[in-house]
Formats: C-alpha cells, sequence, structure tokens
C-alpha cells in the first residue's frame, strides 16, 4: 500500500500527539486538522497507522482520540491491570461489578442507538438506584446462569455480589462518617467505578453528578455500540426492570 510521503509524515506527527498527549485538536493543530477533513488519503494513513498498532482512531467534534482494539497487550488493560487499577480488596467478583455499573451508566447517557448522548449529566444518586433496580431485575430471572453463559458476561456473580453488600459502612472510629471507598458497601463500590473511570479521562464527577469527557463520547461512537456482543450485553441491561412489577427503572 502506498500513500503520499506528505500525507504519511502529517499522520505520524498526528498519531505521535495522540500517543503522548491523548489527543489532537483543531483549536492546537488547525493546519493538520483542516487537512484531515479535507484529504480522504490522510484520514486512511492515519486509519492504518493506528491500526498496525492495534489502536482506533476516535472522532467527537473538534477533536480526535485513540482507543486501544480488542486484547491490546501495548496500550490496553488486561484484566490484571483492571484489578491493580482499582485497588485491594478487588477480585474478580468485584471487577465484574463494576463493568456492569459502567454498562448501566452508559446506557443511562445513551438510549437505543443514539449517536449523542440522551443526557448532560448523571446525578450519583441516580446511577446507584438505577443499578440496585436493575440487579433486584436480575435476581428475577429464571436461569441467571445461562443468561450468563449466552452473554458472556458474569451476571450471577455480580447479583450474588452485589446482594451480599450492605448499601452503605460506617468507619469503626467514627460510626457517623461513612466509607467513601473500596468494597464492602454498594455506595464505595459505585464511588470506586466513578474514581477509576475518571482516572482513565471517561467521566469526571461534580456536584455529585457524572459528565461523560469528549474521549468517552468519541469512543462509544466508534467502538461501544458497534460490537454485537457489547450490543446484547447493553439490550439485556437496559430491559432489566422493564418486566413489570415495581422493578421498573
Amino acid at each position: 500500500m502506498k500513500f503520499d510521503r506528505e500525507n504519511l509524515g502529517i499522520a505520524l506527527e498526528m498519531l505521535h500527539c495522540m500517543l503522548e498527549k491523548g489527543s489532537i485538536s483543531r483549536k492546537d493543530h488547525p493546519k493538520e486538522f483542516l487537512r484531515y477533513d479535507q484529504e480522504a488519503e490522510l484520514r486512511e494513513v492515519l486509519e492504518y497507522c493506528a491500526e498496525k498498532h492495534n489502536l482506533l482512531v476516535c472522532r467527537y467534534q473538534d477533536a480526535l482520540f485513540l482507543s486501544p482494539g480488542v486484547q491490546n497487550q501495548v496500550f490496553g488493560l488486561s484484566n490484571d491491570d483492571i484489578r491493580k487499577s482499582l485497588g485491594r480488596g478487588f477480585n474478580n467478583p468485584e471487577m465484574y461489578t463494576v463493568f456492569f455499573i459502567i454498562h448501566v451508566l452508559i446506557t443511562e447517557f445513551y438510549h437505543e442507538s443514539a449517536y449523542d448522548p440522551y443526557l448532560e449529566k448523571l446525578p450519583k444518586l441516580s446511577l446507584v438506584t438505577t443499578v440496585e433496580k436493575k440487579i433486584a431485575a436480575m435476581g428475577e430471572i429464571d436461569d441467571l446462569e445461562k443468561a450468563s453463559e449466552e452473554l458472556q458476561f458474569n451476571f450471577k456473580v455480580i447479583h450474588d455480589l452485589w446482594s451480599s453488600l450492605p448499601t452503605v459502612e460506617f468507619k469503626k472510629d467514627d460510626p457517623d462518617e461513612k466509607k467513601q471507598r473500596g468494597v464492602s458497601s454498594k455506595h464505595a463500590l459505585i464511588n470506586e467505578t466513578i474514581a477509576f473511570l475518571e482516572k482513565n479521562q471517561l467521566v469526571r464527577e461534580h456536584n455529585e453528578a457524572i459528565y461523560l469527557t469528549h474521549r468517552c463520547k468519541a469512543i462509544i461512537r466508534e467502538v461501544y455500540s458497534n460490537r454485537e456482543i457489547q450490543d446484547a450485553i447493553t439490550t439485556f441491561i437496559e430491559d432489566l426492570g422493564h418486566r413489570g412489577g415495581d422493578l421498573d427503572a
């Protein structure tokens, strides 16, 4: 495959910038962005170079971001990396529950196959309430283990862990103060999930509300909604609580 030398040089510079800084914006690189918009070959070269590193180029508004491809051993995170990043006390059940909370958070922002988020912000209390209702609805499924196998997602483990946790836990040396972090309560686990997403520049929390970053929106546009297994899991989670009774979410 042959590319124009100048386009190849610009694409490599853009890729280097994204690897170094996490993104490249029109504001900081107006000439490169203008050429990116006008030159189809430049877009092809950049995507080709990223693909060779098992990376995806993701765009949101006037910025480009990189997302690791599936099983990217260099730029991606393994399950072991994720557990270590989450901190002490996180084993597979806690990690799977964090993944579920992230799925719920995304389905709250994005309705069906929407290209842009439905909400500007999500109150943290709303996230806690929705996770609680969906896991309660999960417990009403006759064969949750079978659903877990079919969707390759550990719903049974998540349900059992979440159901075993108290809503909050108070500090031993101060019975009036809640433990904000850790794995010993639902409240703490939600906080750990948000902290993990903040660490990876995917959300920010302000005044007890969660906001998606532009990086997160770009990755969701490019990756999340276009993977069949993710679509199946998302549909399953969205349907939880819509099976009737008092569990409507």
